[in-house]
């Protein structure tokens, strides 16, 4: 074993286990392929970065993405439906106006990106963790990456004010990849067809709201936002709304939607502060609720 992927544990937790790291290592890679020992590798420093950064399922870093990572996911699907539906509306426009088909491919690989950011939120929370995080990254960052060209064409002083709007989807998919993985979801969809009939129902209910109200003339938040958000905290489940027993992890759930709400360009500065606002009495009615018993959050 490289002394190297020891070193990266923390020096106390080295003494106490870094034998027992070795041995382990040793009789997982014995006669495998060289595959094989770079997944051990990267798993045992992966292992090491997160006591690193205390991150395991021991501290109370790792604890809080643990409980944040299920709301995250769901705020990424309803970011990736809102952008979908809407980009289906302002296509049919384009398209009814003879727009050049350039502007059309443009669309195609935006909207190709959105979905496959939405597919991988989907199949995360069905407990496919880890393949459905990577995609939905990928997708946040091709459809980032789509307005690259436009922002930089800006005036300087309002090209840095959209960086945000260009990183801020990568981070919040990113997320939950800080989830330790013994914390993560367990499997809730078996199969590759559950999982199939899964991402079919995401689509079609993004191909529903569509075709309900195809050019947004609805209100913005119970169509192209509230029904993907609801539908996709549906899918996290109760198990992920038992997981807020804090008022911390209240907040950092609450933040990737807020932070996609505002970036969805329908959420202005003001609602934000009266969401903030909602947030901080639910977080006082946690307080209240702790003086009587467990600090929890009731799903139902």
């Amino acid at each position: 074993m490289n002394p190297v992927l020891l070193r990266l544990y923390p020096a106390g937790f080295r003494r106490a286990f870094g034998d027992e790291i070795a041995e382990s290592y040793r009789e997982a890679t014995e006669g495998a392929g060289r595959r094989a020992r770079l997944r051990e590798a990267a798993d045992i420093a992966t292992h090491a970065v997160r006591l690193r950064l205390g991150l395991g399922s021991a501290h109370p870093g790792g604890r809080l993405f643990a409980a944040v990572a299920p709301f995250a996911l769901a705020a990424t699907a309803a970011y990736a439906a809102f952008n979908l539906i809407g980009s289906a509306g302002d296509w049919y426009v384009m398209r009814a106006a003879g727009t050049p088909d350039r502007v059309s491919a443009f669309m195609a690989f935006m909207n190709g990106c959105y979905l496959l950011t939405l597919i991988g939120a989907v199949v995360a929370l069905a407990g496919r963790y880890l393949p459905g995080v990577l995609c939905a990254v990928a997708g946040a960052v091709g459809s980032s990456v789509t307005f690259l060209y436009p922002v930089w064409r800006m005036p300087p002083d309002l090209r840095w004010e959209l960086v945000g709007f260009l990183l801020a989807p990568i981070l919040i998919a990113a997320l939950p990849l800080a989830c330790p993985p013994d914390l993560r979801p367990a499997r809730r969809v078996r199969g590759a067809a559950g999982t199939l009939a899964l991402v079919a129902w995401a689509v079609l209910l993004v191909g529903a709201v569509v075709v309900i109200d195809p050019l947004g003339i609805g209100l913005h938040f119970p169509w192209r936002f509230g029904v993907p958000m609801i539908a996709a905290l549906f899918l996290a489940g109760r198990r992920a709304f038992a997981g807020i027993r804090t008022t911390v992890r209240l907040a950092c759930a609450a933040a990737p939607f807020i932070v996609t709400m505002y970036f969805s360009g329908w959420v202005q500065s003001e609602e934000i502060l009266a969401l903030l606002g909602a947030l901080a009495a639910t977080a006082a009615a946690l307080r209240l609720r702790r003086g009587k018993g467990p600090d929890t959050v009731n799903p139902a």
